[in-house]
């Protein structure tokens, strides 16, 4: 792995509260004091609806929290900025007028980055999610998977402290899916980003993860934070998810998620 980032990402007191006009409002997620060391690969699981997907778009930017704040190093969080790379299930954020390379460049053109600069870093992102070949052809002639590489590419290209991922392989099929675990792998080794994770897989976290959140149901309440090592381990997924170790430890963490609805 190339050296890690510098900046930690920190929840202080990070809560959100749904509300609508003549609805009684609805806590999503109550306060959450975590802290995310950079370089991590931090997974969020739990039930549906416990504020996972809500805690992201807070760190992303793209939703203020009710009460706390976020923090990245120094600097706190108040919107989308190009230090954090957003990537999402649906691949609609993508523009289908453009091209992959010109969706992939998008942040940087925003940013002004130099046009030399630019294309040396869409050329890189591409090569590195496996799309240089088809960097000239429209988002909507490629396949789901691709798309979501096309997605990562994009995030990546603005060279972010933290990546964030809200579910990105869950509308894939299950050859896909693994096969994209397997690269997000092999990505996070070789660029040092601290990533964080929102899944209903249990199995995903364990194979991607180096620390898993576990979260009860709304309010969403951080009930179970463990470390484990798998993703720092040099063998295939293939043979880590049929390894004992990994499955037991998917088995301990898939029952303390079910205790939480009790």
């Amino acid at each position: 792995m190339t050296e890690q980032r510098v900046a930690d990402l920190v929840l202080d007191g990070v809560g959100h509260t749904y509300r609508s006009a003549g609805q009684a409002p609805v806590e999503a997620l109550a306060a959450t004091d975590l802290t995310i060391r950079a370089g991590e690969f931090v997974a969020l699981v739990g039930p549906s609806g416990c504020g996972k997907s809500t805690l992201l778009e807070i760190v992303a930017g793209l939703r203020p929290p009710a009460h706390g704040r976020v923090l990245l190093g120094d600097a706190q969080v108040v919107g989308p900025g190009r230090r954090r790379g957003v990537v999402f299930q649906q691949s609609s954020s993508l523009l289908p007028w453009r091209t992959v390379a010109g969706n992939v460049a998008l942040g940087l053109e925003l940013a002004r980055v130099p046009r030399a600069r630019r294309a040396e870093r869409v050329a890189a992102e591409l090569a590195r999610v496996g799309l240089a070949d088809v960097a000239d052809r429209a988002v909507y002639e490629l396949s789901g998977g691709m798309q979501q590489r096309a997605q990562i590419a994009r995030a990546l290209a603005a060279d972010p402290d933290v990546l964030l991922l809200d579910e990105p392989f869950g509308a894939l099929d299950t050859f896909t899916r693994e096969r994209l675990q397997e690269e997000l792998r092999g990505i996070w080794r070789e660029t040092g980003t601290t990533v964080l994770l929102v899944t209903h897989s249990v199995e995903e976290a364990v194979l991607l993860a180096t620390r898993v959140i576990v979260f009860s149901p709304r309010p969403g309440t951080v009930v179970g934070d463990h470390r484990i090592d798998f993703t720092r381990r040099d063998e295939p997924a293939a043979v880590l998810r049929a390894d004992p170790e990994f499955v037991a430890f998917a088995a301990r963490l898939r029952a303390s998620i079910g205790t939480t609805h009790a």
